[in-house]
């Protein structure tokens, strides 16, 4: 293992390690914000293709600025770029809804509905364009101990952003009795959370993995001395076995396609398609709670719990949680929301564990030389998936969109059982190790 990387790997938590977590906290917490504001607005659009175009947005920000980060821009470079991306969507979205508030423009026009959604397509595009560059990031810079942890916590600020934004929203809505201005407040937040990250930012290291993959020795070096503080090395585990990427790849898609369709139909369209006003709000509020709290215990699990054993937990109980949802709209568990609320809270428990697997194995078990374009080429899958699945389901009965995530959540129950058997955990094992790519075949790229 090259010097510079023991020292990122072994190094005690320093002031570098505490602008990283901040940086990628703001960002993941955007995410959540972000991209709720499509399924909040939409009961006043009501149209199918609102919920997708944002969708299209985010696969080619996976692709394209995951390739960049890859190739040219750095870890962090890549974060300036993104920023910019979604501070200027969410500038379009709090300026345009604002015009609609005081009369200036009509907020049924054509013309307003376009602006808006090129609004939500720019910061669509940058802040899931972030994503596969913040779980490379941490993965290559957090140290190896808390690597699996901070991989759970820091996404799952994801959840507390849609939390939040759904909480603003529900009181906006509420009190207001209006779309419009729960889309304001939410473009307002969005562009204070920018002007945050942008300070963060400014003091972060790159990482010194993409350094040395980039040929750029010196500025590993100089980084490492600069930002960690090496302790000695101590407790490494190895990879038992080889596995081929394709095994690895098919893997990660499997629990992407269960875990994104299962959260995304359950968390918001669910709320969408079936019920109507500040309840929309309620439902994913209630959902992201649920959520958010799994993932602050999914973060404190994840590094002791070998990440195999976590992954077939995860799914087996979202599948289990599925039942008695199923048993409610059958009418076999006599309906109330109180009862609904308390199921899905149960469900998005397990979806969040099943979040955490992707989010610890996504980045580890992918090569350093294309590592975030790899992980949005993951998420291909999923997301068109997700896009056919809102057309899809939009004409299902309530059953029917029961059964389905049921169905989808024994696929993912049935890609954690492969893996647990074909695969091996990546806990306190170098990420040269988990990526089954040395650090000296990557320099030859």
């Amino acid at each position: 293992m090259d010097d510079s990387i023991k020292d990122v790997d072994f190094s005690k938590w320093s002031k570098a390690h505490w602008s990283l977590f901040s940086s990628l906290l703001i960002g993941f917490f955007m995410w959540g914000v972000i991209a709720s504001i499509a399924p909040i607005f939409y009961p006043s659009v009501n149209a199918v293709w609102f919920l997708i175009i944002p969708i299209l947005a985010q696969l080619a920000g996976d692709l394209g600025i995951s390739a960049l980060s890859d190739m040219k821009l750095g870890r962090r470079g890549t974060f300036f770029i993104t920023m910019g991306l979604y501070g200027t969507g969410s500038l379009i979205i709090f300026i345009t809804s604002s015009l609609a508030s005081a009369s200036l423009i009509s907020s049924s026009s054509i013309t307003f509905l376009a602006i808006i959604v090129l609004g939500i397509i720019l910061a669509d595009f940058g802040i899931e364009g972030e994503v596969p560059t913040s779980l490379s990031y941490a993965a290559e810079t957090m140290p190896l101990k808390l690597r699996e942890s901070m991989l759970v916590l820091l996404p799952n600020f994801d959840n507390v952003g849609a939390m939040v934004a759904a909480l603003i929203s529900y009181f906006t809505y509420s009190l207001s009795d209006s779309y419009l201005i729960e889309l304001r407040t939410l473009g307002l937040l969005a562009i204070v959370l920018v002007g945050i990250a942008l300070v963060m930012r400014y003091m972060t290291p790159e990482s010194v993995r993409w350094l040395v993959k980039a040929g750029k020795e010196k500025d590993a070096e100089k980084e490492a001395k600069k930002f960690f503080v090496p302790k000695n090395v101590s407790g490494i585990w190895h990879v038992p076995k080889k596995t081929s990427f394709l095994t690895r790849f098919l893997f990660l898609v499997i629990i992407s396609v269960s875990q994104y369709l299962t959260y995304g139909l359950m968390a918001y369209i669910i709320a969408d398609y079936y019920f109507k006003g500040a309840t929309v709000d309620l439902i994913i509020f209630v959902a992201n709670l649920g959520a958010s709290v799994a993932g602050f215990i999914a973060a404190m699990i994840a590094g002791r719990l070998g990440s195999r054993k976590f992954a077939l937990a995860a799914f087996s109980g979202g599948t289990l949680t599925m039942i008695p949802i199923l048993f409610l709209v059958t009418s076999i568990i006599p309906f109330s929301i109180g009862i609904f609320y308390a199921l899905l809270t149960a469900n998005m428990f397990f979806s969040e564990f099943g979040w955490a697997v992707r989010t610890i194995f996504e980045p580890t078990l992918m090569p350093i030389k294309a590592r975030a374009f790899y992980i949005g080429l993951v998420r291909v899958a999923p997301m068109l998936s997700y896009a056919a699945s809102i057309q899809l389901t939009s004409s299902f009965s309530e059953i029917q969109f029961v059964i389905f995530n049921l169905i989808l959540w024994l696929l993912g129950a049935g890609g954690s059982f492969m893996w647990f058997v074909k695969g091996y955990d990546t806990n306190m094992v170098p990420l040269e190790e988990t990526s089954q790519e040395p650090l000296k075949e990557n320099l030859k790229h």
